[in-house]
């Protein structure tokens, strides 16, 4: 009976799909073109926390921060393709091409281009130290690393061969970027953190 059941579930999602045409199924691809890594789902069929179901439920100040990841990015999947549109072009193609490069690394932008409310937001949580963060004008990005369920889960591990993966990128269309993961100010650095960097004097 399960079986049939999700059958039938998986065929009506297909149906869905189908029939929303290509913008809607572009919801289940990551961004750059990247396919969900086999057997992951899409975020309303994760269960109970979505796609933050891996992200403790306090921080280390006792927050809700599970209520707070949602209301910073209720769906960061889905949201990818926009954030990296959003983006200075030069730090769009680096992210572009990290994924491309590394299909079987999964990422996604957790925070892209920031207005003014949310940079306010994101000093008061204590997720920024400035307003004037280079995320303002799309000079900075946040990559988040999914499992293979399609979860949003923080493993150093994992954050340091995605660094390396847009280092790499970087490197090769001779983009300056610096990575949050050298800025010791931040507890645990900030190792999801990339920014453009000032092109120093003979750099073209």
């Amino acid at each position: 009976m399960l079986r049939q059941v999700h059958s039938l579930s998986a065929g009506f999602l297909i149906l869905l799909l189908v029939s929303a045409g290509p913008d809607a199924r572009a919801q289940v691809r990551l961004g750059g073109g990247t396919e969900r890594p086999p057997g992951a789902r899409l975020d309303p069929i994760l269960g109970p926390g979505g796609v933050y179901a891996r992200i403790p439920a306090r921080d280390d100040r006792g927050r809700d921060q599970l209520a707070m990841f949602r209301a910073w990015n209720p769906d960061p999947v889905g949201q990818h393709e926009a954030n990296v549109r959003a983006l200075n072009p030069a730090l769009a193609r680096v992210i572009l091409k990290a994924q491309a490069d590394h299909p079987g690394l999964p990422f996604v932008i957790g925070s892209g281009r920031r207005d003014a409310e949310l940079q306010r937001k994101a000093v008061a949580w204590g997720w920024s130290r400035t307003q004037g963060s280079p995320h303002r004008t799309g000079d900075a990005v946040d990559l988040w690393p999914l499992d293979p369920e399609g979860r949003v889960y923080f493993d150093p591990g994992v954050q340091t061969r995605i660094a390396e993966a847009v280092k790499r990128a970087a490197a090769a269309l001779g983009v300056p970027i610096r990575w949050g993961g050298h800025f010791h100010s931040f507890k645990d650095m900030d190792r999801s953190h990339f920014e453009l960097s000032p092109r120093q004097p003979g750099q073209g």
